[in-house]
């Protein structure tokens, strides 16, 4: 019930219409990570579930590729994005992924993952292994962040939460045999970002320490970021 009055002005409610045409516009730094994942091959097919205001789309097309797809089932954000001219289907992702026959060479699931219960992610990845040709590319709120409350809770459609523990064991329950998770770091590569990173690297590094004191075990599996970036092959 929320989901369908929320969605309706769910691009709107969170940033100014006036700045959507700007972020849109600004290409997105992909993180070495997803960089080594990407085909080289630009006629590639590509899907961004729960594709937004298109940023993503817009980013991969201005490196090139050409073969691109979303699914988004916000008016306000399909409408935008097919007067881009982008190849948008506007939907529920579940439907979609239940209706779907086609493969892709790379999915992206881009904060997205964290707005369905848990019945219906269960429900989820097995159809996204249907489709899979290539790599999944996911994006989700860590639920074991240092300063995890802003991302969590900062949208109130959020459902699930992950640690780089769950996410392995969720995927790797329904078949997914490379599943690899790390930091989402939001740094910029400028010395002031360098800098910043420098400082917040040297608290990881005590928080982690007292950590260890409470719970050795953990401390493989921890990452501080506020999300995890997921990469399943």
């Amino acid at each position: 019930m929320y989901r369908k009055i929320i969605y309706q002005k769910y691009l709107t409610s969170l940033i100014p219409i006036e700045e959507i045409e700007k972020i849109f516009s600004t290409p997105m730094k992909f993180q070495k990570e997803i960089i080594d994942v990407l085909p080289k091959d630009k006629e590639a097919k590509i899907i961004d579930l729960g594709c937004g205001y298109g940023r993503l789309l817009n980013s991969l097309k201005s490196m090139g590729y050409k073969n691109l797809y979303g699914v988004e089932i916000g008016k306000e954000e399909s409408q935008f994005l097919k007067h881009k001219g982008f190849n948008i289907i506007n939907t529920d992702i579940i439907e979609f992924l239940k209706n779907n026959k086609e493969k892709f060479d790379v999915i992206f699931m881009m904060d997205v993952l964290e707005h369905f219960k848990k019945d219906e992610i269960v429900e989820i990845l097995p159809l996204l292994k249907r489709m899979q040709k290539g790599s999944i590319i996911i994006r989700v709120p860590n639920a074991e962040a240092i300063f995890k409350g802003s991302i969590m809770y900062g949208d109130f459609t959020h459902e699930t939460f992950f640690t780089k523990r769950s996410f392995i064991q969720l995927f790797k329950v329904f078949g997914f045999e490379d599943v690899r998770v790390y930091p989402a770091y939001s740094f910029s590569d400028t010395l002031k970002g360098k800098v910043k990173k420098a400082i917040y690297l040297s608290y990881v590094k005590w928080y982690k320490f007292l950590l260890s004191l409470d719970n050795p075990a953990s401390v493989e599996y921890f990452i501080p970021t506020q999300n995890l970036l997921g990469i399943v092959k």
